[in-house]
């Protein structure tokens, strides 16, 4: 039975709102669709923004959907448009080309935006951020001509940027605060495997050092000042220092948040009509304890589905354990599971282009991350959420995980 609604409005054009809407309309939900979204573009995949995009001056944007889809399903799109206003009390949008849209059921798939600079010279020309396609357009526009770039942040984004920029011949050098690159996501023995990769092809990694201030000449940015004085020449500067979950709509409807819009295995926020997925939310489940944002198209595929789901009448929950990766050069970094909690880890290295890390709580395996090695990541992915796979069974089978296959 689905619910009796007369327009589910999706508020954020990105992979947890196209999935969204489409499940909806799969599971039953026949009432008018919108998803308005601030880019002019339809949906597409974002992933390729810091790899191959940025590699081949020819290569556009991939649509998730074509707009046949969304006709087709009757889903509207109201693209280049924002939201500029949630009325709570009328369940009214008003949009910022002063469209006014009600809405029976809500879902917020906004995401998140990139984490800003707030030094002195942070706003000088030729300084970006990467987080649409029209940031990747103009990063990739600015650094057909740079000579000397420098990444302030050694996380995925800026690894990832890195490994592009230095392989087209420029001279790359990457700034992180922490002691070590990727700290956040991967184990120390990871992170000495990256930071080998990046130095063996030239980058030059500069950790456990922060950004003082930007200089520029006639508004262009030439040198980033760190805490020690350090200068360091720059005609682009690319910022990858994490991000923020946009979090504005959700309190005008006064939505619980911890460090995101906080929902419940159905996807549902704090109030019944309102669901939200993707980069923007916060769930505490079986796999993430904490409740960290989840920043991946994984989660927010998985969880906009569930949403979409229940929106249609179904009765589905989040149960999915969390994956992501990255590519850097020709390695693939793979990720199963979160390490939080983990009380012991065993590493397995291989040759210089792989490497694998077991994390374990007490004797169960909670979390793998590997490079290149694509088997062991898809077998993890299949046997770890079923909670079969602990320290000792690894031992005996030499941590084959694929050797467990059959329990």
């Amino acid at each position: 039975m689905s619910l009796a609604r007369q327009r589910l409005l999706i508020i954020g054009g990105s992979y947890a709102g196209s999935e969204l809407a489409s499940h909806a309309r799969a599971n039953g939900y026949c009432e008018d669709i919108v998803i308005v979204s601030e880019e002019a573009e339809l949906p597409y995949h974002r992933p390729p923004l810091s790899k191959s995009y940025l590699k081949e001056p020819a290569e556009e944007g991939t649509p998730l959907r074509a707009a046949a889809f969304y006709s087709a399903n009757n889903i509207e799109l109201e693209l280049g448009v924002r939201v500029l206003q949630l009325d709570p009390a009328t369940n009214a949008a008003v949009l910022s080309n002063g469209a006014r849209i009600t809405f029976d059921v809500l879902a917020l798939t906004v995401g998140a935006r990139p984490r800003e600079l707030t030094c002195a010279g942070s706003d000088l020309k030729n300084v970006y951020y990467l987080r649409s396609i029209a940031d990747a357009r103009a990063l990739r526009a600015a650094a057909a001509e740079a000579e000397n770039v420098v990444v302030i942040g050694a996380g995925f984004i800026g690894l990832e940027i890195a490994s592009v920029l230095v392989q087209q011949h420029k001279q790359v050098t990457v700034i992180e605060a922490e002691d070590r690159v990727l700290a956040r996501v991967v184990a120390p023995e990871v992170s000495e495997f990256f930071s080998t990769q990046h130095a063996h092809h030239g980058v030059k990694l500069l950790t456990s050092r922060s950004v003082h201030s930007l200089v520029g000449e006639r508004g262009i940015v030439r040198r980033v000042i760190l805490d020690d004085g350090t200068s360091i020449d720059a005609d682009t500067v690319i910022v990858g220092i994490g991000s923020v979950p946009n979090l504005e709509l959700s309190q005008q409807l006064g939505l619980m948040s911890r460090n995101g819009i906080a929902v419940d295995s159905r996807s549902r926020t704090s109030q019944a009509n309102v669901f939200a997925a993707g980069d923007c939310v916060s769930y505490v489940g079986p796999y993430n304890s904490s409740g960290i944002r989840l920043e991946s198209v994984q989660n927010a595929i998985d969880q906009s589905r569930v949403a979409g789901a229940v929106i249609g009448g179904a009765d589905r929950a989040y149960e999915s354990i969390p994956w992501f990766w990255s590519d850097q050069y020709n390695l693939k970094l793979q990720i199963v599971g979160l390490p939080a909690g983990a009380t012991e880890s065993v590493t397995r290295p291989g040759t210089t282009s792989d490497i694998s890390v077991f994390h374990f709580r007490g004797d169960a395996c909670i979390c793998i991350e590997s490079v290149n090695r694509p088997r062991e990541h898809m077998y993890a992915r299949k046997l770890l959420p079923r909670g079969v796979v602990t320290k000792k069974q690894l031992q005996d089978v030499d941590f084959d995980i694929s050797a467990l296959n059959k329990l």
